[in-house]
């Protein structure tokens, strides 16, 4: 071996480290550095550990649902007594026009007009009625 410092042909180095570098020299040169002293980290292992993995779940099946038959918008309509049947409806369950606005989201102008008979609910506002009142608005065509 050669000292990585002086050159000097040598049988036995010693590592050090000067000025952040580790080298290897003899022991002429080793009083100028500090010694470096190797930490084994990992022991060498005699036999192989086997980790046993738990078993993945099998997935679900998936039930295939078949697409049921929508009912196009042109073919509904509103009932033609829809003010009176709305009117009943909400005086039956002791709701205010205001009451019932806020449960649907409309204004309670809305409400009033709708029991009045001089607005027709869109098929939204129907639905929404019809889901909170109890009643049948929408019919076939």
């Amino acid at each position: 071996m050669e000292c990585e410092m002086c050159g000097k042909k040598v049988s036995k180095t010693t590592k050090i480290m000067i000025d952040g570098a580790v080298l290897n020299v003899c022991d002429d040169c080793a009083k100028f550095g500090t010694p470096v002293i190797e930490h084994n980290k990992f022991k060498p292992v005699d036999q192989a550990i086997k980790v046993q993995l738990p078993e993945r779940p099998q997935p679900r099946p998936v039930a295939i649902k078949k697409p049921a038959k929508k009912v196009s918008d042109e073919d509904l309509d509103i009932v033609e007594d829809y003010a009176e049947l709305v009117k009943n409806a909400r005086e039956r369950l002791a709701m205010s026009q205001a009451d019932l606005a806020a449960k649907i989201f409309e204004r309670k102008n809305v409400i009033a007009s709708i029991e009045r008979g001089d607005l027709m609910p869109d098929l939204k506002t129907a639905r929404k009625l019809e889901k909170i009142l109890g009643i049948t608005l929408v019919e076939k065509a």
